[in-house]
């Protein structure tokens, strides 16, 4: 998150300081603003001050954005803590109970995170660092008057320590504030600090006369608590107007002090009064050692794990039915179209099919008919063979019909059968009655036909003495008839 914040915030009771970097491969100062809240302004009213903070920064020219605010030393409480757990996930548990306790406040008024400082055989060794919730939702609403967007809170002291040396144990002297900030820092860890406010008569900062005292006693006090310490350098961070009190904060504390003037990892164009320690601040740093009272460490949801698996298989069934579902109504919306086609073919198909069957009805029909066939020359001969066998006979006339019914239907073959016979029509003439009855009674006894006579007879013939004429019918004509069939057809 540091590598992305470019802006650090500073809410003084009297003087508000911003300071903006431009990334790159190395940091540059790209805008400082220091601005004295109006002795008619109320200080404690966080809109106004935030109003007068986004006015002051549309002056200035640093456009807004996420940034991380700065919290005085004086209205947090630090804290070194040795937890006997060799489990990190139980260490924000742990350091919020034995915080807690030392509380001036009641606990759930109060925010509290903690960084890592080393770990041990004992367990984690923390600093944790505690403020008033009220100071959180101040800056929050000053931030939100300014249009500025927070991204992270820190301790002031926090941005001072990053400028120390890494590694020759550094006390740190802010006097870049509204009073002063002690900071004792050995290989990058703050191992001790406290924060003074003082209400001096100058805005942009305290004067020497009114520092040294107040620093003297902070490290004395310190010294006494702490015993025996390897005496540190003296680093003074400060304006131009800190020079002269350097030497007198050097007696009064007895460690050799030098005013900062600046760091290689910053580029400084600008003027850099008052916001070293945000540049501090924006520098980047390891996660475990980078604290924020916005966000504080929070012990982990040991039910997250369960409830993460549980939701990510809600969202790929959501996720599988949302593609079946898709592929569905695509492949729906296709088996439609292809629905819609096959019933336009299946309309144009059973058109044709019903006109062929049609067509193959009429053909079945005309071939049932052109399969009656009567052999008319084998009925002649037939009906002329007793005349002939006998003598004495003349036959004048033989006519034959096709004597026919509708054509039958069977559903079960698909064919049609036709019931027919055949009508024959015979005179003639015989030289005796005796004759004429020998040809009638042969035709008579043959059952393929029936027979009815059409004459009496008696004498009267033109060319024989008695004529003859009967009427000849076939009881039913098909082409398993004893008589067999020919290919002419018709009447004779």
């Amino acid at each position: 998150m540091a590598r992305k914040i470019h802006l650090a915030v500073d809410i003084g009771r009297r003087a508000v300081r911003v300071a903006r970097i431009r990334p790159g491969r190395r940091t540059a100062l790209a805008a400082t603003l220091f601005e004295t809240i109006p002795p008619e302004m109320d200080a404690a009213d966080p809109v106004a001050v935030g109003s007068m903070l986004g006015r002051a920064m549309a002056r200035a020219g640093i456009d807004p954005g996420p940034a991380v605010f700065a919290l005085d030393r004086s209205i947090t409480s630090f804290k070194r803590l040795t937890l006997p757990t060799d489990d990190p996930d139980e260490l924000p548990d742990m350091v919020r109970l034995a915080v807690e306790r030392e509380l001036p406040i009641d606990a759930e008024d109060a925010v509290i995170d903690f960084s890592i400082i080393d770990r041990g055989a004992d367990g984690f060794v923390v600093e944790t660092v505690a403020v008033p919730r009220r100071e959180i939702q101040r800056i929050e609403r000053i931030a939100e008057a300014a249009g500025l967007r927070v991204a992270r809170i820190a301790p002031r002291c926090h941005g001072a320590m990053r400028l120390a040396d890494p590694v020759q144990p550094t006390l740190v002297l802010d006097v870049t504030g509204e009073g002063f900030e002690l900071g004792l820092v050995e290989q990058g860890r703050l191992r001790w600090s406290r924060g003074v406010s003082i209400d001096g008569a100058n805005p942009a900062g305290p004067t020497a006369d009114e520092l040294v005292p107040e620093i003297r006693r902070s490290w004395l006090s310190y010294r006494v608590s702490a015993g025996e310490i390897e005496t540190p350098m003296l680093l003074v961070l400060g304006g131009e107007q800190i020079a002269d009190a350097v030497g007198g904060i050097s007696e009064a504390t007895g460690l050799t002090a030098q005013r900062f003037i600046g760091d290689r990892r910053v580029q400084t164009d600008v003027d850099m009064r008052g916001v070293w320690p945000l540049v501090g601040l924006l520098l980047p740093v390891a996660a475990d050692r980078r604290g924020d009272l916005l966000s504080p460490r929070q012990a982990p949801d040991r039910a997250a794990r369960t409830r993460q698996r549980v939701l990510a298989s809600i969202g790929l069934a959501i996720v599988a039915g949302g593609l079946g579902w898709t592929l569905g109504t695509r492949d729906l919306a296709s088996l439609d179209s292809q629905a819609s086609d096959l019933r336009g073919k299946a309309i144009v198909a059973k058109d044709e099919h019903l006109r062929f069957k049609r067509d193959m009805l009429r053909a079945g029909h005309l071939e049932a008919w052109v399969g009656v066939r009567p052999d008319w020359i084998e009925h002649l001969m037939v009906v002329a063979g007793p005349g002939l066998a006998a003598g004495g006979t003349v036959l004048d006339e033989f006519g034959g019909t096709l004597d026919a019914k509708d054509a039958d239907f069977d559903r079960t073959d698909d064919s049609f059968s036709i019931e027919a016979g055949v009508r024959i029509a015979v005179e003639g003439e015989s030289e005796s009655r005796d004759v004429a009855a020998n040809v009638r009674d042969v035709l008579v006894a043959d059952d393929r036909y029936v027979l009815r006579t059409t004459g009496a007879d008696a004498e009267g013939g033109r060319r024989l003495a008695y004529p003859f004429g009967f009427i000849m019918r076939t009881t039913t004509l098909d082409p398993g008839s004893d008589v067999p069939s020919s290919d002419d057809g018709g009447d004779s």
